[in-house]
């Protein structure tokens, strides 16, 4: 191996664990945002699958999550 493969594995190790970090942090984010939103008093489960296929109801998540 010389020494750019080694620095790009390196490299490449880190950019994976930044995006596990980064997904990670998202999901917590997305998580407190539909613990915020109280219209629609269901599971978290029940409330993302409804996020998902309403829009109307993401923007209310999202205008929740931004006031608080």
């Amino acid at each position: 191996m010389c020494r750019t493969d080694a620095r790009t594995a390196i490299n490449v190790g880190f950019a994976q664990a930044t995006a596990l970090v980064m997904g990670a942090f998202l999901r917590r984010v997305a998580l407190n945002a539909l613990n915020q939103e109280s219209t629609y008093r269901r599971s978290l489960a029940q409330k993302s699958k409804r996020a998902a296929m309403d829009n109307n109801y993401m923007m209310a998540v999202l205008k929740a999550f931004c006031q608080a």
